[in-house]
C-alpha cells in the first residue's frame, strides 16, 4: 500500500515537471525566442533551438535533474511493490538515495535559495522584468521555488539512506564542476554570460562567488543529510529494513 502511494506521488511530480516543460516549449520560449529582447550573440551561437537555449542555465539542467530522480523513485517503487525483493532492488534503492544527496537536494536546493537571494538585492540581474511577459509567475516558481517543498515532502515521506561523503561529494563535485566550465566556457570564449551578474564582476569578486557557491552546496548537501535523520529519528534502523530487500 506504501509503495502504491509513493509511486503515486512520484509519478504526480513526473507528470507535473513534464507539462510544465511542455508549456514552457510550446508557449513561453517560443514567444521569447522571437522577441526583441532575445541575446543576439546566443541566437547567433546556437540558432533557435529550444535545448540549445535551456541548457545554458543551471534551473534547466535542474528540471533534468529532478526529473531524472523521480523517474528513478518510480523504478524503485515499482520493483519494490512487485516483491522482487533481491539485491537489484537494493541497488535501485541506493542509487535513488545517492542520487538524491548528491545531485538532486543539493543542485534543487541551490537554484531556490541563489535565485531568491539574488532576487531580493536585485531581480534585473538574475530574471529582469521584462521576462513577465514572457514566463508567467507560476511558470517561475515551479523552476524556482515548488523544487525545495518538493524535495523536502518526499524526504520526509521516505526513508532515504545517504551515500558515504566520499561517494556523495565526490558526485556533487563532479556535477558542479561540470556545469562551472560550462558557464566559463560559454563567457569567455564564446562571450554569453548566462547570469548577466556574472559579466559584471571583477576576478576576485567573481573568484570569491564560485567560492561561495560551492561551500553553500557543501552545506547543503550535509543539511540534506541531517533532514533525513531528523525526519526519521525514533524509526527501525535503515540497514534492517534494506536487508528485508535482499
Amino acid at each position: 500500500m506504501m509503495e502504491s502511494t509513493m509511486f503515486i506521488f512520484h509519478l504526480s511530480v513526473i507528470c507535473f515537471y513534464v507539462m510544465t516543460l511542455i508549456y514552457d516549449i510550446n508557449v513561453s520560449t517560443p514567444k521569447f525566442m522571437y522577441s526583441k529582447f532575445v541575446n543576439p550573440d546566443v541566437v547567433a551561437a546556437f540558432g533557435t533551438v529550444y535545448v540549445y537555449h535551456k541548457m545554458l542555465a543551471l534551473t534547466y539542467w535542474n528540471l533534468v535533474f529532478q526529473l531524472t530522480y523521480f523517474f528513478i523513485c518510480c523504478v524503485s517503487d515499482l520493483v519494490t511493490s512487485s516483491g522482487a525483493h533481491s539485491p537489484i532492488t537494493r541497488k535501485i534503492a541506493s542509487f535513488r538515495d545517492w542520487f538524491l544527496a548528491a545531485v538532486a537536494f543539493p543542485i534543487g536546493t541551490l537554484v531556490v535559495v541563489v535565485f531568491w537571494a539574488i532576487w531580493a538585492i536585485d531581480r534585473e540581474f538574475i530574471f529582469p522584468k521584462f521576462l513577465d511577459q514572457f514566463f508567467p509567475a507560476w511558470l517561475n516558481h515551479v523552476m524556482h521555488t515548488f523544487v525545495l517543498p518538493i524535495l523536502l515532502l518526499d524526504m520526509y515521506m521516505i526513508r532515504h539512506r545517504y551515500p558515504s561523503k566520499t561517494t556523495g561529494i565526490l558526485g556533487l563535485a563532479f556535477v558542479a564542476l561540470s556545469y562551472v566550465c560550462w558557464i566559463l566556457w560559454l563567457g569567455f570564449v564564446v562571450d554569453i554570460w548566462v547570469y548577466p551578474f556574472l559579466k559584471v564582476l571583477n576576478g576576485a569578486v567573481f573568484g570569491s562567488f564560485i567560492l561561495v557557491c560551492a561551500l553553500l552546496l557543501l552545506v547543503l548537501y550535509f543539511t540534506g543529510e541531517k533532514l533525513c535523520k531528523i525526519f526519521w529519528s525514533g524509526y527501525a534502523d535503515y540497514d534492517f529494513e534494506m536487508d528485508k530487500l535482499d
